[in-house]
């Protein structure tokens, strides 16, 4: 089960970055995945929750977004969504060149944002910037 791996990095982030703008409490959590990546979405809240409880983010949302596997052409350049289970969708939609294409998406695995809340002696500049 490597979500657990994946989430304790994820964990550790958030709160590392908690504690550098003196945060009392995480809010939500904002990711972006992408569908090439091996992982089961309900275990990466789950994950998530039981790694981040009894610190500040343990009430905290996870919010994930997924991005769709695609490639773009080597030819003429043209993006298309890639299903690697459907050999009709490897050959490009405009030129029709055929497995001559690179990764475009599908292999991210990035925080976004982390929304949190500040004491309300923090500097409102700051406040905005964390939120």
């Amino acid at each position: 089960m490597h979500e657990m791996a994946l989430m304790r990095r994820v964990v550790d982030t958030v709160l590392d970055y908690a504690t550098d703008v003196q945060a009392t409490e995480v809010k939500t959590v904002y990711m972006t995945i992408g569908f090439n990546r091996d992982v089961v979405e309900a275990y990466m809240d789950s994950m998530f929750e039981w790694l981040a409880r009894g610190t500040i983010a343990e009430k905290a949302e996870l919010v994930i977004h997924r991005v769709p596997y695609t490639v773009k052409c080597n030819q003429c350049g043209r993006i298309f969504h890639l299903n690697v289970y459907d050999e009709t969708t490897w050959i490009c939609p405009q030129c029709h060149a055929e497995r001559d294409y690179k990764l475009n998406s599908g292999m991210e695995f990035t925080i976004n944002n982390i929304e949190v809340t500040l004491p309300e002696t923090a500097d409102s500049s700051l406040r905005l910037m964390a939120r």
